[in-house]
Formats: C-alpha cells, structure tokens, sequence
C-alpha cells in the first residue's frame, strides 16, 4: 500500500485512488494552451487533455496536518519539503 510520510509524523495514504492530499503543479502557459485547444476545431480528446498536463506537471502531495508541501521536481520520486512560514500577528 502507497502512503508517503510526513516530516511532521503524518501518514498520507495513497492506496486508495487519488487522495485530495495529491495536487499537481502546472504552468500558466500550459493551462492557456490547452484552452485553446478546448476551443479550437481539432478539440482535444480526454487522453490528449492529460497528456498535455501530464507532460508538464510537477507532483505535489500537502500534508493535512501541518500543511507542508512536498514536490517533484525533477519527476524523478525525489521531493522536497517546503513548509508555511509561521505569521506573527502584531
């Protein structure tokens, strides 16, 4: 079974089809394209659509716990660690 641990001691599961922890990072100038291509005369087709994210995306699992973000970068199963700086109310 997938699970990917946080830093913070939170398991994320990801046995059980795609988890609202998994989100994928894609360009603004890969959304516009594919816009454009929704709206013109060769439409693409559902397997074109992510074929067109897919190329492109960055995957990024969030922590529901401490709200970490976890990227791969290079799509290569590597990720790293970003965490919300904490904010100091005057």
């Amino acid at each position: 079974m997938p699970k990917f641990a946080c830093r913070c001691g939170y398991v994320i599961n990801l046995s059980n089809g795609i988890s609202d922890c998994e989100l994928a990072l894609i360009p603004e100038h890969r959304i516009e394209y594919i816009g454009e291509q929704l709206e013109s005369p060769n439409q693409v087709n559902i397997d074109n659509f992510f074929e067109l994210i897919d190329e492109v995306k960055i995957a990024v699992y969030k922590c529901p716990s401490c709200s970490r973000l976890y990227l791969d970068a290079e799509g290569n199963g590597t990720f790293t660690a970003f965490i919300p700086e904490q904010t100091v109310e005057e």
